[in-house]
């Protein structure tokens, strides 16, 4: 009997899973903290389900801390006009996003853009949710 238990509930956990790896933006973000972090780009996913951006920027100590700032799915960022090498490592950035819900430094971006050059990429629109 224990064993069938231990195996339905790995079943369970196993067909919960990818349920659960997708969220929607309105579930991690809130709608009513938007902020605007400057800093430098140190990766840069550009797949899917999200595209993912890190820049390290100061902290309000001075410190560098580094921020992980979600947007579209690399497809629609193609279909809008995103290519792979828009941003690279060492790009100064200025983002504009949701914070998370949780307070942890990371972003939904709604704006950014790299003010040495002017170029601006696409975020969501400020009533988007997802």
């Amino acid at each position: 009997m224990k064993t069938t238990l231990t195996l339905l509930f790995a079943a369970f956990f196993a067909l919960t899973l990818p349920a659960r790896s997708h969220h929607s933006f309105l579930s991690a973000y809130d709608l009513d903290e938007v902020i605007t972090v400057t800093g430098t780009v140190t990766e840069v996913w550009y797949q899917n389900p999200h595209t993912r951006v890190y820049v390290e920027a100061e902290n309000d100590e001075g410190a560098l801390a580094l921020w992980e700032m979600e947007t579209f799915p690399r497809n629609i960022l193609v279909r809008r006009g995103w290519k792979h090498n828009d941003l690279v490592v060492g790009d100064e950035i200025v983002v504009t996003g949701r914070q998370a819900r949780d307070g942890a430094n990371r972003l939904q971006i709604l704006t950014i853009n790299r003010p040495s050059d002017g170029w601006v990429g696409v975020g969501f629109d400020a009533d988007s949710v997802d």
